[in-house]
């Protein structure tokens, strides 16, 4: 069955929708629990690394501001919660942010696989853009108002570079630096997108001045804004302690150090061939400061940090740089 543009575009949303929908309506949520109020909620992302976390915290209270307002009825939705405290609406709050952003994120996989530069059969541009949509929601177990959003950012940015790689000129510059920034002000996970530029750009051009420039331009904007948010804010916090023994140690951690090894492989047995697969392997390396953060701060269990690695490296996998034209660009 063959669908346009705009068909491919709403299945993909559609599914997303579907998906999303049965995660958040038919399991009950053990691990995020504790945070399914505006009290508890308010504590933990009011202080700590969260705090810098600002766009996606103002989208969840606005969602949650207009839900109070319209009065809505919760238990026409006969919601189950494992800690008495949680309160419907909020988690209502969730997810309709995260799933409004999933459905935003496929339809921009479906505009990234149906470009020159993206190389796969029919059969496989649904496979992947479905696969990339039930990974993002197998991760939904940790409830958090910037994941999905984040990821939209790195998909949309994705899509911006291939334009720049075709036609480096001022205006896609211009439009990854807009996005880099917002990216930077709804979660840190915005550094894999100069990575992302770097291993395309190095992939395409090797070591010349219109790879060195923008890379370092796009670099300089998220350095701006992260430690932009830190100056203005109460403290200058980076990270909120060490787990590193942790996740080397705890069995659930363990389980998620697989996770991260099982998916990398994946990404690289569905890589289109071994120059594609080298270019994850770069991107990994280049994206290491990344990577070691969440070894050192963060939570291996908590799958989701792997995810924009997992998207990228899918994305990167099936990008035929040789598909994208040689135009003379601002860097020379």
């Amino acid at each position: 069955m063959k669908l346009n543009l705009f068909g491919k575009a709403l299945f993909m949303a559609m599914l997303a929708f579907v998906v999303s929908t049965f995660v958040y309506f038919s399991f009950a949520n053990i691990y995020s629990s504790k945070i399914l109020n505006f009290q508890e909620f308010e504590q933990q992302f009011s202080s700590g690394i969260y705090q810098y976390r600002k766009l996606s915290g103002w989208l969840l209270l606005g969602v949650y501001e207009v839900f109070q307002s319209l009065n809505l009825d919760p238990e026409i939705f006969k919601l189950k919660f494992l800690d008495p405290k949680s309160e419907p609406l909020f988690y209502l709050s969730f997810y309709l942010l995260n799933t409004f952003f999933l459905m935003l994120s496929a339809v921009m996989l479906t505009l990234i696989s149906e470009s020159k530069s993206f190389e796969a059969t029919e059969t496989e541009k649904t496979l992947i853009n479905g696969l990339i949509i039930f990974t993002i929601s197998l991760s939904q177990f940790v409830i958090v108002p910037y994941d999905v959003s984040s990821y939209f950012f790195l998909i949309l940015f994705f899509y911006i570079l291939l334009k720049f790689l075709n036609q480096q000129n001022a205006q896609n510059l211009v439009s990854l630096c807009l996005i880099l920034a917002l990216s930077t002000l709804n979660r840190e996970t915005a550094a894999l997108s100069v990575s992302i530029a770097a291993t395309l750009l190095y992939a395409k051009n090797g070591l010349r001045q219109d790879t060195k420039v923008p890379v370092l331009i796009l670099a300089g904007v998220f350095v701006a804004g992260y430690f932009g948010l830190r100056m203005f804010g109460e403290d200058f916090t980076t990270n909120d302690g060490n787990l590193l023994i942790q996740n080397f140690t705890q069995q659930k951690n363990l389980l998620g150090l697989v996770f991260w090894i099982t998916f990398l492989v994946f990404s690289l047995l569905i890589a289109k061939n071994k120059g594609c697969a080298r270019r994850i392997l770069m991107f990994h390396v280049l994206s290491a400061p990344y990577i070691f953060m969440c070894f050192y701060s963060g939570i291996l269990y908590e799958i989701r940090l792997y995810v924009p690695l997992f998207i990228t490296s899918v994305l990167i996998g099936r990008t035929k740089l040789s598909q994208i034209s040689l135009n003379k660009t601002i860097f020379g």
